[in-house]
């Protein structure tokens, strides 16, 4: 196969492991898989783009990191630029910094193909259209400024919609219900191969116990959320239906928010206020292990992505025959229409919105009461987590699998191929 160089964001489920110099993922388990499978490669290397503000990540002083348990070689792309954090200038200078930088190792590790997420699509795209070297693109959901580039004009949403439109060799969409199908029939080339592929499970894990404070959930119903703490998975939406059930039922629930991201500090300031300090358990970069723990003592399984709601951390709640509650579809927006075709209104308990705070507060309080509906919904969900979810053994031979053809890259070969998974 020819060397391959990442081109990626650093993703918070991957500091850690950075921190550590441990391979440890605790998120993007798409990427990170990729990256095992492909550590067995001759010459393959890593960038990591740094945007973030991690403190322990800013301190790490070394360019190339060895992490054990990954035979990668890994350079982490960071400006020490602390002046203006967060403003225009500052992400200006840190992008500027990027692409000096991406240059440099495209000269000097001289890769034959380019593996890219979509946060470097303006860098992939000049690469795509200006040098000899094919490039795959993954994207990981469809954003609210992909979907604005293909009807705003501004500038920047035009070179947005320049950049998408650029000739890729491959593009590969995560199945979350974001629908990126239909969004890159509008946004990609017709001549670019694209496919949507759903993500794996890996139920052999085997459940690492989590130390919970004073066992406090003990001989409580266990209501969970996973997901990152941000605008779009509503985990504040989560937490007011959650404090409604709590007042109307003291003492009967608890629940558990596993992730982490800008939101912890509002959340944690709703619980101080509501009092709730005791009915809530928040875990943060946990592994797969710790989640399957967590995810085996819950008992209702509430997701709220606004984008999607086949998420990596949903399709593991369905594997494992879990009663969730999820919003209905968004038509129009095309969010949700796979969900809705794979899943049956008898396998999940549907509330109108993520916003509709008092009828998912209602549904968790219905569903506690009814053991027999419980029951029935999570013998539906497994029933269609059995037939449709893969294995990520199998799901990751397949993107292996697509990038060999891209190797040679016949084009009707890897057009084939793509209608056959």
């Amino acid at each position: 196969m020819s060397k391959i160089l990442f081109i990626l964001r650093c993703y918070s489920g991957f500091e850690q492991s950075l921190i550590n110099k441990k391979w440890e993922p605790s998120g993007a388990p798409t990427i990170a898989k990729i990256l095992e499978i492909f550590q067995h490669e001759n010459e393959n290397n890593v960038l990591f783009l740094y945007r973030s503000n991690n403190e322990k990540i800013r301190s790490i002083k070394e360019r190339k990191i060895k992490i054990k348990n990954l035979s990668l070689p890994i350079y982490l792309l960071k400006t020490n630029f602390f002046y203006f954090q967060s403003t225009k200038l500052s992400k200006l200078y840190t992008e500027i910094y990027h692409f000096i930088f991406i240059i440099f190792y495209l000269i000097k590790l001289k890769p034959k193909l380019i593996y890219s997420d979509h946060s470097n699509i303006h860098f992939t795209s000049l690469i795509a259209r200006y040098l000899n070297i094919k490039t795959v693109i993954r994207l990981m959901g469809v954003k609210n400024d992909m979907r604005d580039c293909l009807i705003n004009n501004s500038v920047y949403f035009k070179i947005l919609n320049w950049s998408y439109r650029a000739p890729f060799s491959l593009v590969l969409a995560t199945q979350d219900g974001a629908g990126a199908e239909i969004w890159m029939k509008k946004a990609l080339s017709k001549k670019v191969p694209r496919k949507t592929l759903l993500n794996g499970v890996d139920l052999s894990i085997i459940p690492k116990s989590i130390k919970i404070k004073n066992n406090i959930y003990k001989n409580k119903f266990i209501i969970t959320f996973i997901g990152r703490l941000e605008e779009d998975k509503a985990p504040d939406r989560f937490l007011e239906a959650f404090i409604k059930v709590k007042n109307k039922i003291p003492d009967k629930f608890h629940s558990f928010i596993i992730g982490s991201g800008s939101m912890k500090k509002k959340l944690t300031n709703m619980i101080n206020k509501a009092n709730a300090a005791n009915d809530v358990s928040f875990f943060s970069n946990i592994n797969h292990s710790g989640i399957y723990y967590l995810l085996n003592k819950t008992d209702i399984y509430v997701s709220l992505n606004r984008m999607g709601n086949f998420s990596n951390t949903n399709i593991e709640a369905m594997a494992m025959g879990k009663t969730i509650i999820m919003p209905k579809s968004k038509v129009k927006e095309g969010i949700d229409i796979y969900t809705d075709k794979v899943i049956k209104d008898n396998a999940v308990y549907r509330v109108n919105s993520s916003d509709s705070i008092d009828e998912i507060c209602n549904a968790i309080i219905i569903l506690a009461d009814n053991n027999n509906l419980r029951n029935s919904l999570e013998s539906e969900i497994k029933n269609m987590a059995d037939k449709v979810i893969h294995s990520w053994e199998k799901r990751i031979a397949w993107e292996y699998d697509l990038l060999k053809s891209i190797n040679s890259y016949d084009k009707d070969k890897i057009i084939k191929y793509l209608e056959s998974i």
